[in-house]
């Protein structure tokens, strides 16, 4: 008899364990991105595909889902001061701006990426022919910025949850790229400012907690119980 006790004991300790460590929370993420060159229809809109959560026909319990949307952009930029008269002093900018849509999220982001101010002189004779060199042009290379977090949510998990594989959808829009130069004083009357490879590039990274369903659970504690009533007869 207090052989039996003693295995009903551990038998408890055991199934206690294994309830609390299968209780303990496992996370599966999926994550994919878009890239952008321009904002204009229709090449401006791109949608991302992730995989929803599959319960395995209920046999999994997603407790929550975390959706993250970063953002990067990228851009060349040079300038040339066609103004033979007037000095400048200028830096190059990037604008990023979009959307993103999908179950339970509505969110976007923006950023504004500058050069340091440069000086230039007037134009030193090559007038209309685009020459980014000094001292009256400039090449700025490459600005760039991110990854950046633009969203951080937890939606409803009924919206991500199915019973089989399925798919969760995001509607991304470019909605601003552009580039500029900023003057400070005044401008001259005549420059030219050249853009090589704009990109904007969203990221959308899904993230599922889940437990086990608690009648498995149920079901492993009562056949280890079974075990134990098995082995006094």
């Amino acid at each position: 008899m207090r052989k039996n006790a003693s295995i009903l004991a551990l038998v408890s300790v055991l199934t206690c364990i294994v309830l609390v460590n299968s209780a303990t929370a496992a996370s599966i993420s999926f994550s994919d991105k878009v890239e952008f060159v321009t904002d204009l229809p229709p090449n401006n809109m791109a949608q991302i595909s992730l995989p929803s959560f599959d319960t395995q026909g209920g046999t999994l319990t997603l407790n929550s889902v975390l959706v993250e949307i970063f953002h990067q952009g990228s851009v060349q930029m040079a300038a040339d001061n066609d103004d033979p008269f007037r000095p400048a002093v200028v830096r190059g900018r990037m604008f990023r701006t979009f959307t993103a849509t999908g179950p339970g999220v509505v969110a976007g982001g923006n950023n504004v990426t500058s050069t340091p101010f440069v000086n230039l002189d007037p134009d030193n004779g090559d007038l209309v022919i685009f020459d980014p060199t000094g001292p009256d042009g400039v090449n700025f290379g490459v600005l760039a910025y991110g990854p950046l977090l633009a969203h951080s949510s937890n939606p409803a998990t009924a919206l991500y949850a199915t019973p089989v594989p399925g798919l969760v959808n995001f509607d991304i829009e470019a909605t601003l790229m552009s580039q500029d130069l900023q003057f400070q004083g005044q401008a001259p009357d005549a420059w030219t400012l050249e853009v090589e490879n704009p990109r904007l590039s969203v990221t959308v990274k899904v993230t599922y907690d889940y437990v086990p369903e608690p009648s498995t659970l149920s079901l492993l504690g009562l056949g280890l119980v079974g075990l134990v009533r098995r082995s006094r007869r």
